[in-house]
């Protein structure tokens, strides 16, 4: 079963560090260029999950309201 690479791993794997080194990039920009990826991925995953929340919140608190405001006999 493959699985990611932590980020010690990426750094310290010799491949990606040859490629580093071909662009110029040192290992501990590189390291705060996936530490700020991942931080943005994460606000984007909590902003859509906080979203559905919301979705579901609504959705169903109209369906209790339609369901009270005809006496459950809809």
């Amino acid at each position: 079963m493959a699985t990611d690479l932590t980020v010690t791993e990426v750094l310290s794997d010799p491949l990606i560090g040859l490629m580093l080194e071909a662009d110029g990039m040192d290992k501990a920009t590189f390291a705060d260029l996936l530490d700020r990826v991942a931080r943005e991925q994460l606000h984007q995953k909590m902003s859509s999950l906080q979203e559905r929340r919301a979705d579901m919140f609504y959705t169903r608190l109209a369906a209790s309201e339609a369901q009270v405001s005809c006496g459950g006999i809809c």
